[in-house]
C-alpha cells in the first residue's frame, strides 16, 4: 500500500514538474518573441521594402506572431525550411524563391532555424550562387557553431548581422523558475581572422527594452580603424606597375616613379576608409597571371587568390568580363583600354616595278588605247593616202604624158619634177606603210625621239604635231611621277584593321584561353577567322620577338603594347652597338606597329572579394559621368553591383588623375620610343631604287633572246625546208 501511495505521489509531482518545465518554456520563448519583434519591426521594417522570412517548424509561429500584429506594411517572402533540408546540390524548391526575392529588392532576412547546421548550409549555398543580397540586414539565433573557422569567410561578406544570444534561461529538466533572463545583441567584426574576437557585443534586452538602445544596424565600412586588408596584385600596366610592390615594403617613393593608377587608387581608398594594405604578389602570378579555370573547377593565378578568399581587393587591370564577375566582384569601370594588336611592319619593296609606278592602272589602259589607236590611224591614213590621193596623182601625170595635145604645153623637165615629188612623197609614207612599223614609230612620238623622215602629206602632219601635243604633256606627267616616285622613301605596308589582320599570312595571339574563345564566339567573320589561328602563348618576350621577325601579331592593350615596342627598339639599338664592337654584321628586326583600329574598347575595374562589403550600392551613381559602358553591359547587372570606392575615384576622375597617372606610367615608354621615320631614307636615288630599269633591261635582253632563237629556228626548221627556197634566188623567194 504504501509502494502504491509513493507512486501516485512521484506521478503527481512529475506532472506538476513538467507543467513548470512547460511553463518556463513558454516564458522564454515568449520572452525571444519579444525580441524578435522590436529587432524587426523598430530595426528592420522601418528601413527595408521587403523582408525574406526563413524558418523551421519550431519558430514558425514567432513568425506568425509578428506577422498577425499587422505592423508589417513590407513585402515579405517566407520560406519554411524542412527537417534535413539539403542544399547541395541546389534545391531547386529554394532556389527560385531567393532569386525572385533579389531581384525584388528583398534586403533584409530573417533567419530563425533551431537546426544551426542547416543555418550553416543555408547560408554557404545562398552566397556561393548569390542568391541573396549579402549587403543586407540579417537578424538570426546565435550558437557556436555558426563561427567555426570555415564560416569566417561569410561573416567578412555578411556584416550586417545580428545574433541574438540567451543568457540563464530556464533548465527545463531540473524545472528551476526562470531568473534574470536577458538576451544579448552581438554582431561580427570585420575583418575577422583568427587573431581578432568573433563577436562583438551590440545591446542587451532585459525586462522587455533595450539597456542602450544604440542603433543595431551601424555602418562598419566607413571606418576600419587601421585593420589590415590583404591586397593581391599583379603588375600589369597601366594598372599596377613593377614599382608598386616596392613602394609598399618601404613606403617610399624618392624617384617619384609611376605606382599604376590602381595602386594610386587604393592609396586614396586606404586613407578614406582608415586601412592598412598588405600588398603581396601571388606565387604563381608571373607565369599564370590573371589566372584559367583547371580541370578540377579550380583557377590559378590572381583568380585563385580571389576563389581562395586570399585577399580583400585584387588589383592587375581586371576587364569587365562575365568571367570575371562570376569569380569575384568589380568596381564600377574607372577607365577603358583599347585592345588591338602589336603587328610588324613590311617594306613596300616594289622597286622592281618602277618604270609603272608613276601611272595608275586606268592611266596605263588609257595611254596604250590611244597608242595602238594612233598607230592605226597613221597607218590607215598613209595607206589611204597612197591608194587614192598618189595613185590618182600618178595615173594624171601619166595621161598626161601620152596626150600629144600636151605634150606642147607641158615641158619635160616638168613632167619629172612631178614624178620625182611623187617618188618623195611615197618614201615619207613608207616608213607607215605596215602596221608593225606604224605602232613603233608612234611609239617613239609618245617617247620624244624624232621620226627619221616627216611625210609631206599635209593632213598627216597635222595629225602627227598634234600628237606630239599629247606625247609632250604624258611623258612630262610622266617624267614628273618619276622624279617624285625616286625621291620619296619606300613606302611602309602596316597592318590597320581586322580585315588585313584576318588575310595576312602570319599568326597572332595572347595569353589565355578566354581572349581565344573570344574571338571565335564573335558574329563578325573577320574576328573568327583571326580566331581559328590564335594561339595561346605565356611569355610575352618570345611572342614580341616573334613579331619583331615578322610572323606574329600580339593581342593586348595599346599601353602594354607600346611599352613592349619602346623595350624591343631599346634592345635593338644594344644589339646595334654590340654588334659594331664585334665587327659582326646585324640583322635589324621589322619596325613594330600597333593597328590603329581597336578589337574592342574594354571597360576596366578594381577588383575585390567575391560579394564583398565594402561596396555600396552603385544604382543611382551608375548614370554619373565616370564612363559610358558598352551595350552589353546591362543596368540588370550593374544593379548587383558596389562600390565602397566610387566617390573617392569619381573624385579622382573629375579631376583628372587618372589620367595623370596614366600619363605617369607611360613616361617612360613615350621618352623611349623612337618615331618610326627616324632611318627613313630622304630624297636620295640609290642603286636600289633603280631596280626598276635593270628589270626592264633585263625583261628587254630575255625578250630580244627569245625572238632570236625563234628567228633561228623558224629559218632552219621552216625556210630551208620549203622546196621553193633557193639561196641564189632569194629575190624570187621573197617576193
Amino acid at each position: 500500500m504504501i509502494i502504491i501511495i509513493l507512486f501516485v505521489q512521484c506521478i503527481f509531482a512529475a506532472d506538476k514538474t513538467n507543467a513548470i518545465q512547460e511553463r518556463s518554456c513558454m516564458r522564454s520563448k515568449q520572452s525571444l518573441k519579444l525580441v524578435i519583434e522590436r529587432i524587426i519591426i523598430d530595426e528592420i521594417a522601418k528601413n527595408h521594402k521587403c523582408i525574406v522570412f526563413i524558418f523551421d517548424s519550431y519558430y514558425k509561429k514567432i513568425i506568425e506572431s509578428v506577422w498577425s500584429q499587422g505592423q508589417l506594411v513590407t513585402l515579405g517572402y517566407v520560406i519554411s525550411i524542412r527537417h534535413n533540408e539539403t542544399f547541395f546540390p541546389s534545391e531547386k524548391r529554394i532556389q527560385p524563391i531567393l532569386t525572385n526575392s533579389k531581384e525584388a529588392g528583398c534586403d533584409a532576412y530573417v533567419i530563425l532555424m533551431a537546426n544551426d547546421l542547416e543555418v550553416v548550409k543555408l547560408l554557404q549555398y545562398a552566397e556561393e550562387n548569390r542568391l541573396i543580397n549579402t549587403r543586407g540586414d540579417f537578424l538570426m539565433l546565435y550558437d557556436d557553431r555558426l563561427f567555426i573557422p570555415e564560416m569566417h569567410y561569410i561573416w567578412n561578406r555578411i556584416l550586417n548581422v545580428l545574433f541574438v544570444r540567451r543568457y540563464e534561461s530556464v533548465n527545463c529538466r531540473s524545472g528551476e523558475p526562470l531568473r534574470n533572463e536577458w538576451f544579448d545583441i552581438v554582431t561580427v567584426n570585420y575583418p575577422m581572422n583568427l587573431k581578432n574576437s568573433v563577436t562583438k557585443h551590440v545591446d542587451t534586452w532585459y525586462k522587455g527594452r533595450f539597456r542602450y538602445g544604440v542603433k543595431l544596424f551601424d555602418e562598419k565600412t566607413k571606418n576600419l580603424h587601421g585593420k589590415s586588408l590583404k591586397v593581391a596584385i599583379f603588375d600589369h600596366i597601366p594598372a599596377v606597375t613593377k614599382h608598386a610592390l616596392t613602394y609598399s615594403r618601404n613606403k617610399s617613393n624618392p624617384d617619384s616613379k609611376a605606382l599604376g593608377i590602381e595602386y594610386e587608387l587604393m592609396k586614396i581608398a586606404e586613407k578614406s576608409i582608415n586601412f592598412k594594405a598588405l600588398v603581396y604578389v601571388p606565387p604563381d602570378v608571373k607565369t599564370e597571371r590573371w589566372g584559367s579555370l583547371r580541370d578540377n573547377d579550380s583557377y590559378t593565378g590572381l583568380l585563385g587568390e580571389a576563389v581562395s578568399r586570399n585577399a580583400v581587393f585584387f588589383l592587375g587591370d581586371l576587364h569587365y568580363t562575365t568571367e570575371h564577375l562570376h569569380v569575384l566582384d568589380l568596381s564600377v569601370p574607372y577607365h577603358t583600354e583599347c585592345l588591338t594588336f602589336l603587328t610588324p611592319e613590311a617594306l613596300n619593296d616594289n622597286s622592281w616595278k618602277l618604270l609603272v609606278l608613276p601611272f595608275k592602272l586606268y592611266t596605263w589602259i588609257a595611254v596604250l588605247f590611244t597608242l595602238f589607236a594612233g598607230g592605226f590611224i597613221i597607218h590607215f591614213f598613209a595607206i589611204y593616202y597612197k591608194n587614192h590621193v598618189m595613185l590618182h596623182k600618178n595615173h594624171t601625170i601619166d595621161n598626161a604624158a601620152k596626150n600629144g595635145a600636151l605634150k606642147e604645153l607641158v615641158a619635160p623637165k616638168k613632167s619629172i619634177s612631178k614624178k620625182a615629188k611623187f617618188n618623195q612623197e611615197s618614201r615619207g609614207l613608207r616608213i607607215f606603210m605596215e602596221i608593225q612599223n606604224s605602232i613603233m614609230y608612234t611609239y617613239s612620238m609618245l617617247m620624244l625621239v624624232s621620226l627619221p623622215r616627216l611625210p609631206d602629206a599635209w593632213f598627216l602632219r597635222i595629225f602627227i604635231g598634234w600628237w606630239w601635243l599629247y606625247s609632250i604633256l604624258v611623258s612630262v606627267a610622266y617624267r614628273a611621277s618619276m622624279t617624285a616616285t625616286l625621291a620619296n622613301p619606300v613606302q611602309r605596308v602596316t597592318i590597320d584593321t581586322l580585315s588585313q589582320l584576318a588575310n595576312s599570312p602570319i599568326a597572332v595571339g595572347s595569353w589565355g584561353e578566354g581572349r581565344k574563345q573570344f574571338f571565335l564566339s564573335s558574329l563578325d567573320p573577320n574576328t573568327q577567322k583571326i580566331g581559328t589561328k590564335f594561339e595561346v602563348t605565356t611569355i610575352e618576350d618570345e611572342a614580341i620577338s616573334r613579331v619583331a621577325n615578322g610572323t606574329f601579331a600580339y593581342y593586348e592593350n595599346i599601353y602594354v603594347l607600346r611599352e613592349a615596342r619602346a623595350k624591343r627598339q631599346a634592345l635593338e639599338v644594344k644589339r646595334r652597338k654590340s654588334a659594331s664592337k664585334l665587327n659582326r654584321t646585324f640583322k635589324q628586326d621589322r619596325n613594330l606597329h600597333i593597328m590603329q583600329e581597336c578589337v574592342i574598347n574594354m571597360p576596366i575595374a578594381l577588383g575585390l572579394d567575391k560579394n564583398s562589403p565594402l561596396k555600396p550600392n552603385v544604382d543611382r551613381l551608375v548614370t554619373k559621368k565616370l564612363i559610358v559602358l558598352p551595350p552589353h553591359i546591362t543596368l540588370s547587372v550593374l544593379k548587383s553591383l558596389y562600390d565602397v570606392f566610387l566617390q573617392q575615384v569619381q573624385r579622382a576622375i573629375e579631376a583628372g588623375l587618372v589620367q595623370k597617372w596614366l600619363n605617369d606610367v607611360m613616361e617612360w615608354a613615350k621618352n623611349s620610343e623612337k618615331p618610326l621615320d627616324t632611318n627613313a631614307p630622304k630624297a636620295l636615288i640609290n642603286l636600289h631604287k633603280l631596280y626598276g630599269a635593270l628589270v626592264a633591261l633585263g625583261i628587254g635582253y630575255s625578250l630580244g633572246f627569245i625572238t632570236l632563237v625563234y628567228e633561228i629556228l623558224h629559218w632552219k626548221y621552216i625556210v630551208l625546208k620549203d622546196s621553193k627556197y633557193d639561196k641564189y634566188y632569194l629575190d624570187v623567194f621573197y617576193k
